[in-house]
């Protein structure tokens, strides 16, 4: 199914009580493509600390689409992916439908 894909600027959402955190979008470098005037978030791009009480943790974006990839090979990330740690993914680049 595709979806809106995930842009500079969108957040991790979070998973099972952990704050939102920005996802800075390392892999922008290579992808060589904008996406409504921004680089796309891809694989490996770091989810910063989302806390819960006094845990936090750091992610990586993981699941990504697989059939949609950038200069190096990374998939490019989409609304509800999902970093490694189980944090989903905003997408707010409506314009462009990414597929699995």
């Amino acid at each position: 199914m595709s979806m809106p894909c995930s842009i500079t600027g969108d957040l991790s959402i979070g998973h099972a009580g952990f704050s939102p955190a920005p996802i800075t979008a390392a892999g922008a470098v290579t992808a060589k493509v904008l996406v409504m005037g921004v680089p796309p978030h891809v694989a490996t791009d770091l989810i910063g600390p989302h806390v819960l009480g006094t845990s936090a943790h750091t992610g990586l974006v993981q699941d990504v689409s697989t059939t949609v990839t950038v200069t190096g090979g990374l998939g490019l990330a989409r609304m509800m992916d999902k970093g490694d740690c189980g944090s989903l993914i905003l997408g707010t680049g409506a314009t462009v439908l990414v597929g699995g």
